[in-house]
């Protein structure tokens, strides 16, 4: 009798293994939303010196870009933060994908650079490390509370907490997992500042140096980089207070103007006939019924307009063109609005005189000078960082690379 309960509990005991065995496999040939089981994700993508980066952590970071990548592009697009990608074009995808992947690699980078240099980080800043992991999945979880919340789930505390499992599950992680990779992430950023930090040092700028790196900055970033609209576009930036730094660069082409901006054909004629009368064009300007706001915000400084760069219609550039300095014109511009329904729209245009080419350095000295000195040492920060990727040991596979779409 106890050999034959001997047997049924080792029986029962294998069972259990076959069973606890069939159900890991299960779970290791489960397959992601990138249709990768553990085996797949596992892969290696690239490696930096050794360090490994695996395809499930690049598939994730270029899936959670993709998903936003509207958001991201408009941020690119209309205030000049970030880079736009058309993925609806191979070579668009293919430069997001690149991107991501090298941004995963930087972050190894940083952390073996400030190794090789005796960098070290502080207990607190460790800490600190630790704490935005956390913050980083309290995000998360905050994210997919507010969409449970806005879908009008009757418990959204139990939806939020499933969909988050459900998140990890079909990222092909856990969140023990996402911790790890958000503190790693945390970490080379810490280091990255770090660096930053050491090379401004090294590099030092001058006062002396300024003038010379302002001319070079000047040509790069604005006259090479000119094209329509980048004028105007500047200038309403500096009139919404986004930016104290005008455009450095003046074309050629350009003339230079005070508007006053009407929409009441009364008050324009009104106002003109007082200016043709002696009053002062000035008083006008300066009145809230002015609505070049552009123009106001530049104070005493004329303003500066393209014929196919302005905040105004190409009229006003093609009547103020014609006329000489000080002379006061009105120019009426019919239109529509946004409704489609007409407008007329007044400006009394004086036209200035006005340099154009190259802002001189001394006139916006105080604005630019911290903004050169940041745009230097970031340069040298990132000429050592670039040398140090060239000695570095960086294998990537472009064989996952390639054959990776998001938009799958």
């Amino acid at each position: 009798m106890k050999r034959q309960t001997k047997k049924i509990i080792l029986f029962a005991a294998v069972a259990l293994a076959i069973i606890v065995l069939v159900a890991g496999l299960i779970m290791l040939l489960r397959k992601d939303t990138f249709g990768d089981n553990y085996f797949a994700r596992n892969k290696t993508v690239a490696t930096v010196n050794g360090a490994k980066i695996g395809k499930n952590q690049f598939a994730v970071s270029l899936s959670n870009y993709y998903s936003n990548i509207d958001t991201y592009n408009m941020y690119a697009q209309y205030y000049g933060y970030g880079k736009y990608y058309d993925t609806s074009t191979e070579a668009g995808m293919k430069s997001l994908k690149n991107d991501i992947l090298n941004s995963l690699i930087d972050n190894e980078v940083y952390i073996a650079m400030a190794k090789d240099l005796g960098i070290t980080l502080t207990g607190e800043e460790l800490a600190q490390v630790k704490t935005e992991a956390q913050e980083a999945l309290t995000n998360l979880k905050e994210q997919i509370l507010q969409s449970a919340k806005s879908s009008g789930s009757q418990n959204p505390e139990t939806y939020a907490t499933t969909m988050l499992a459900n998140y990890f599950s079909n990222m092909g992680i856990s969140k023990s997992t996402f911790l790890k990779r958000s503190e790693h992430s945390a970490l080379a950023q810490k280091y990255a500042t770090k660096l930053q930090e050491h090379f401004a040092a090294e590099r030092n700028v001058t006062e002396e140096e300024l003038p010379e790196i302002y001319a070079a900055y000047v040509k790069e970033h604005y006259q090479d980089a000119y094209t329509d609209g980048s004028y105007a576009l500047n200038e309403s930036y500096v009139a919404q207070g986004y930016t104290d730094i005008p455009y450095l660069y003046i074309p050629e082409n350009f003339i230079f103007v005070r508007v006053i901006q009407l929409s009441d054909k009364v008050k324009a004629t009104d106002t003109l006939n007082k200016i043709q009368g002696g009053e002062d064009f000035e008083t006008f300007f300066a009145s809230d019924d002015n609505e070049n706001t552009n123009g106001k915000a530049l104070g005493d400084q004329p303003q500066a307009i393209g014929e196919n760069d302005s905040a105004f219609d190409a009229k006003v550039y093609e009547e103020a063109s014609a006329a000489a300095i000080d002379d006061v014109t009105l120019i009426t511009v019919e239109g529509t609005d946004s409704n489609g329904n007409a407008t007329t729209t007044y400006y009394i245009v004086k036209r200035v005189e006005g340099t154009t080419g190259v802002v001189p350095y001394e006139d916006v000295k105080e604005k630019i000078d911290s903004t050169l000195k940041s745009h230097e040492e970031n340069e040298y920060y990132t000429e050592q960082v670039d040398a140090w990727r060239e000695k570095a040991d960086i294998v990537i596979d472009d064989d996952i690379v390639n054959a990776f779409d998001p938009s799958k």
